[in-house]
């Protein structure tokens, strides 16, 4: 790649620290050392052998992360045996979960230019918004100045080719419906990578502000969660030309996410362009519209009480994208999914 950024990731860690060795079979899958090659042999011997893994790089197949996004009309879990079946709170920073508590404090968001009075507004907002309608959209939330520079490494990734067309459900449904039901292109970031530092800070003023929010005095149904883990920072541009995305729930099956947090990138953004997000919220007759706009940040409930949709995009559509995950349901998600895969691989007998 050019410009010094490189798109090798370990297969088992997802670090791009070191000097990674590439597996001899597949000639597709890089690791830090051949402890994290062992450990993640199960999942790769099953592509090794015909090269298909694709686990190492940026590559123009399933993204380095599943998408948990689910189709609203679909009861088919779209989640993956690779998931982190996390023993511990805390993440380290190579896993796919990450501990929300590592979010900034109040000296860090200080020395970053946030000042107390600026967080305590915003963490009032999403507090009372979330409770009252379930939907908190905080316009001009980090400056012009810093959305630029966040787009700008949006703007690379996308030219660096690290942006795969989102999946949904399963590979098959997608390869048969391509763009019908979803026509984004993704990826997933830490925000450790190269050039994407801003991304990252974006990732923990956010962070901050829902674990303040999930412990708040004031914290209504918040109080009802313990947000613990968070996903990576799934950046999404969706290209023109009708591309969108069905209405759908994000949590539709219990697995943990309870908060979706989307940080928009549309500069100049315009009724005509499209790209709005349509919310329907559940037992309300009114239907939010969230248009896209510039340095605008969302958070909604993301299970059944929002399904929603990206309507028909016109012109080039950036947005970053985490979800927040509640530790208990998460817990109990990971364990049917664990009792499901041990009951689906038993042997008959005849």
């Amino acid at each position: 790649m050019s410009n010094g950024v490189n798109f090798r990731v370990c297969a088992h860690c997802h670090s791009r620290d070191g000097e990674l060795r590439m597996c001899s079979r597949c000639k597709n899958a890089w690791y830090c050392n051949k402890d994290h090659q062992m450990q993640h042999w199960q999942q790769h011997k099953q592509g090794s052998g015909g090269g298909r893994h694709g686990g190492g790089r940026y590559r123009r197949r399933s993204p380095p992360e599943p998408d948990l996004s689910t189709p609203i009309d679909s009861s088919i879990s779209s989640l993956e045996a690779s998931l982190p079946s996390s023993h511990s709170h805390r993440s380290s920073k190579t896993s796919a979960l990450f501990d929300v508590r590592d979010g900034a404090d109040s000296q860090s968001l200080e020395e970053g230019g946030f000042n107390e009075e600026w967080f305590a507004g915003i963490l009032e907002s999403i507090v009372r918004d979330l409770n009252q309608y379930g939907v908190c959209v905080i316009d001009d939330f980090l400056g012009a100045e810093r959305a630029d520079h966040i787009l700008n490494e949006v703007k690379a990734l996308e030219s660096h080719g690290a942006l795969e067309a989102g999946q949904v459900v399963s590979r098959q449904v997608q390869d048969q419906a391509r763009g019908m039901i979803r026509g984004d292109q993704i990826a997933w970031v830490t925000g450790g990578e190269p050039h994407c530092s801003c991304i990252g800070q974006l990732v923990t003023v956010v962070d901050s502000l829902v674990a303040k929010a999930n412990k708040h005095q004031d914290a209504g149904m918040l109080a009802n969660y313990n947000i613990t883990w968070r996903t990576r920072a799934m950046v999404a541009c969706y290209p023109g030309r009708d591309t969108h995305y069905v209405k759908h729930v994000d949590n539709p099956n219990g697995d943990g996410r309870c908060i979706t947090a989307i940080y928009y990138l549309n500069r100049d953004w315009s009724e005509d362009d499209g790209g709005v997000l349509r919310i329907y919220p559940e037992g309300k007759d009114q239907v939010a519209s969230i248009e896209p706009l510039f340095d605008r940040m969302l958070f909604f409930w993301s299970d059944r009480r929002n399904p929603h949709e990206v309507l028909p995009a016109k012109i080039t559509r950036y947005a970053i994208t985490v979800w927040y995950l509640d530790q208990k349901e998460r817990n109990e998600y990971l364990a049917r999914l664990a009792h499901h895969q041990m009951t689906t691989t038993q042997p008959t007998h005849a």
